[in-house]
């Protein structure tokens, strides 16, 4: 366990560390985020021994951190930092071997058969084996990190501290080297401390969250708890919008633009195709906001096109991407529009006696206002007709809100109307 007891301390004269309390327990991966300033490194440094704080204590298994000796630290506890810079051109692994120096005794200081063999087991742990032979400099930046990671866990540390080990890397490496050391927390019950400028990766990997704000304390505890959109407010400075993650519980925020963005100017009329008895599709060149009633794939979804329709139909489309793709099996099918404005246009296929429909705003609507729009959709439908409900989709530009959603109510149940005199006139 760390122990972290009323801090205080900085540089010379300048404290930037005001009064931290907090326990670390074995096996937790701990985040500390913070705006630029806050104190996060000079936490990390106080807490890994390098910086001394002018007053307060840290504690390791329960002894001040000042008081072990180096190498007895070092067998201890890694520091992980963002960057190294190697003047030296040693292979991946003497590099990894550095980490065994520690638990090296006497003048000569020799490998031992215990360090070879913890050496190969990091290399492959982390994935730098293939690359042992081969000068640390001849490889990039995320395979270099991990090569330095396999160096800290090589010190068979109890404590891993992190100063922000993710910023120089693409999205792969990020992902590889989190994952890594998440699955050492929960094999090995290592301790994980690391300072992150990403909330939202933080919030994804980490037990705990620790927010500082001007070396002080904001909020410390699970990261739904931490990472709320009035707190990332104000202590950022900032405005962030909380999204949902669609596979987890874990919180994540959206950095919100000053200036919102400007949506192409299009003719929703125009995106509709139909394709035979193959089938019918949306589309236009700006994603849209898309909620679906579909038994199977419903949900909401940011896609660019809705398509539904024959196997053949789905094989000629591009952008499967950008393609929200509903199958129905062949046979004869009607489609009809009710477009009489240029802000909404629904959309409607008849096909073995089920109806699909689609409902196109060219205004923007809230996830809650659209829920409530898809309901009063249905109700309509079951006034209007008995025919079964294959699916429904409204689909709009954004996500913001709408003033007159009593207007839009109104017109969307005369349009239903309109439309299904329109498909039952092509029926007959």
């Amino acid at each position: 366990m760390i122990q972290v007891k009323e801090i205080r301390g900085g540089y010379g004269e300048k404290e930037v560390i005001r009064g931290i309390n907090l326990e670390v327990k074995q096996g937790e991966f701990l985040g500390i985020l913070g705006p630029n300033g806050s104190g996060k490194t000079t936490l990390l440094k106080m807490m890994a021994g390098i910086l001394a704080p002018k007053s307060g204590e840290v504690r390791l298994g329960g002894h001040l951190i000042q008081s072990y000796q180096p190498k007895a630290l070092a067998q201890k506890m890694a520091v992980l930092p963002q960057k190294t810079d190697q003047a030296f051109s040693f292979t991946v692994e003497e590099t990894v071997q550095f980490g065994r120096y520690p638990y090296q005794k006497g003048w000569l200081q020799s490998v031992t058969r215990e360090d070879v063999q913890v050496v190969s087991k990091v290399m492959e742990q982390t994935g730098v084996a293939q690359f042992k032979n081969q000068s640390i400099h001849e490889l990039s930046g995320g395979e270099q990190q991990r090569v330095y990671l396999a160096q800290a866990l090589a010190q068979q540390p109890e404590y891993l501290l992190l100063d922000e080990p993710t910023s120089f890397l693409d999205l792969a490496y990020q992902k590889d080297l989190l994952d890594l050391i998440k699955e050492e927390t929960d094999s090995s019950r290592l301790t994980v401390i690391g300072v992150f400028h990403d909330v939202n990766i933080a919030s994804l990997y980490c037990d705990r969250l620790l927010l500082l704000h001007e070396g002080k304390t904001d909020m410390l505890g699970l990261p739904h708890h931490v990472l709320t959109t009035e707190r990332i407010n104000r202590v950022y400075e900032t405005n962030v919008t909380p999204l949902q993650h669609p596979f987890r519980a874990n919180p994540q925020l959206m950095v919100e633009p000053a200036a919102p963005s400007k949506a192409s100017i299009v003719n929703i009329a125009d995106g509709w195709r139909t394709y035979s008895s193959e089938g019918m599709t949306f589309s236009i060149n700006q994603p849209l906001r898309i909620l679906s009633s579909h038994k199977k794939n419903g949900g909401f979804f940011w896609k660019r096109s809705i398509g539904t329709g024959s196997d053949m139909l789905r094989d000629e489309l591009d952008d499967r991407e950008g393609l929200l793709f509903y199958n129905l099996t062949s046979g004869p099918k009607q489609f009809a529009a009710e477009d009489t404005d240029d802000d909404m246009v629904l959309y409607g296929m008849r096909h073995q006696e089920e109806l699909t429909i689609w409902l196109v705003l060219k205004e923007s609507l809230t996830d809650g206002a659209a829920v409530q729009l898809m309901g009063q959709l249905m109700h309509i439908m079951k006034q209007e007709t008995s025919i079964p409900i294959h699916h429904l989709c409204i689909a709009t530009p954004n996500t913001h809100e709408t003033e007159d959603a009593d207007l839009l109510h109104e017109r969307l149940g005369q349009k239903v109307h309109g439309l299904l005199q329109k498909l039952s006139a092509i029926q007959k």
